[in-house]
């Protein structure tokens, strides 16, 4: 049973009933809606779409909204694109108004004059192609820059400054309406774009409490330097973290991009907050029915660092093999899972904050030490599994829960499997009972089996080891 998340982009390529069954079907356990393409129409029918293979495949799915973000983008080039040689000097204005050429390119945020310096670098379409600035024109408010590389720069591409803060707004005006739209048609994580500073998340808050949402959890993405130094106070706001290392390695040095993933991880897996690990994971597998020997090591390395989730883009999004993707990605998350107790971090303990943590991480060791085929806890908010989820017990943890906003809320975290439990359960005897019924029939134990049941009360906390 695949313990690591799969979060599958929608797009073209994925955009019909059966195409989706199938995604559910090889592995995909969250699917992620990239506002930075297509209207709120669009976005709603592939949602749509989605619950209706839902009721195909049986399956419950989560749903992450990726806002588009406060991004720098080159205006249009009038001759659609322009070939730029290494050496080439030209000029960078503020005018969104103005269509590119090779002597004089604008940008759609003007305050890039006054954020960056002379000798900094400005690069264009995830760093294909690279400038110095070598003079700024204060009376024009225009920047002149020299290649550093030759490269073909077309319209509405990337715009990157790396170690530079950039004063632009959390979210936009677009980011809060299609947020908004979200809200209303029950989508239950936001993956935030761009943030650089825990008010960018708090932002995002106060739009859920506006909608009576506060059960939606955010997920900022780390992009740039800026939110690497304040990582530990945007976390300390929000429900998880994805790592977007595209951007990323646009913004800091190729070569710190595996050491910050790293760190982001284990910061993420000491906090007990899910951690999505993106971009270019099977990138190859956009055009090609099988991915590289390199992509293959990245996600089984991601795996055993301690993702909850790995995701695909392009992938399943716009690729010509979509449901062989999920399916290769599946394959590699459950391999690399078989050697998780020789590899991974868990080795390191985490010790408990809380009663309820406490509970969890008895559990958790309890069920490795007895052998248990699976952990089952009763859980009102999601907070138990999650815990569970911290102190990663090589079983299989069920969490039972009335409310489908949890149920769909616990989507992301590794080893869990949320069911939505229609009966109330009122005493521990119905609980160690509906347990044993859980582990049966999700085919994880049969008679003579051992499962671990947890379940916590006001009066008191209980984890028991129960035989089939």
């Amino acid at each position: 049973m695949k313990k690591t998340k799969i979060v599958s982009t929608l797009g073209p390529s994925s955009n019909d009933v059966d195409t989706i069954v199938k995604l559910i079907e090889a592995g995909a356990n969250v699917f992620r809606f990239n506002f930075s393409h297509g209207d709120h129409e669009e976005h709603l029918g592939r949602m749509q779409k989605v619950a209706e293979a839902e009721k195909i495949t049986g399956k419950t799915v989560g749903l992450l909204l990726d806002t588009k973000g406060a991004e720098i983008r080159t205006t249009k080039q009038a001759d659609g694109k322009i070939q730029f040689t290494t050496g080439d000097v030209f000029r960078i204005s503020m005018d969104a108004d103005l269509e590119g050429t090779h002597d004089k390119i604008a940008v759609t945020y003007p305050g890039l004059y006054d954020d960056v310096k002379v000798g900094g670098k400005v690069l264009f379409d995830d760093g294909l192609l690279g400038t110095t600035i070598m003079e700024k024109d204060d009376a024009n408010r225009e920047l002149v820059v020299k290649a550093d590389n030759h490269g073909l720069l077309g319209s509405r591409k990337g715009v990157n400054a790396p170690g530079v803060s950039i004063n632009l707004p959390g979210i936009t005006e677009k980011d809060a309406d299609d947020i908004r739209f979200g809200l209303d048609h029950e989508i239950n994580y936001i993956a935030a774009s761009f943030v650089r500073k825990p008010e960018d998340v708090l932002d995002i808050r106060a739009l859920l409490k506006e909608k009576n949402m506060e059960h939606v959890q955010i997920i900022p993405k780390i992009e740039s330097q800026e939110g690497i130094d304040n990582l530990d106070a945007v976390l300390d706001v929000s429900d998880g973290l994805m790592i977007p290392r595209g951007d990323m390695g646009v913004e800091i040095p190729a070569e710190d991009v595996p050491l910050v993933q790293n760190e982001m991880t284990a910061n993420m897996n000491k906090r007990g907050l899910p951690v999505i690990t993106a971009t270019q994971m099977l990138d190859s597998m956009e055009d090609n029915p099988r991915p590289t020997r390199a992509e293959a090591t990245d996600v089984a390395n991601a795996v055993w660092n301690g993702t909850d989730a790995t995701m695909l883009s392009g992938e399943s999004a716009n690729g010509e093999y979509p449901v062989e993707a999920v399916t290769m990605m599946a394959k590699l998350d459950e391999k690399a899972e078989t050697v998780l107790p020789k590899y991974n971090r868990h080795k390191d303990t985490f010790y408990p904050n809380d009663d309820i943590e406490a509970a969890a991480y008895s559990a958790a060791r309890l069920a490795d030490s007895v052998d248990a085929k699976a952990v089952v806890v009763l859980t009102e908010s999601g907070y138990e599994a999650r815990m569970l989820s911290k102190h990663r017990p090589m079983a299989p943890i069920f969490a039972l829960t009335n409310e489908e906003r949890v149920q769909r809320g616990l989507t992301l975290n590794n080893g869990v499997f949320p069911i939505l439990e229609k009966n109330a359960i009122k005493s521990a005897d119905e609980l160690v009972a509906e347990a044993k019924n859980v582990a049966k029939e999700q085919g994880e134990a049969v008679s003579g089996d051992k499962i671990v049941v947890m379940s916590v009360a006001k009066s008191a906390n209980s984890v028991s080891v129960e035989t089939l």
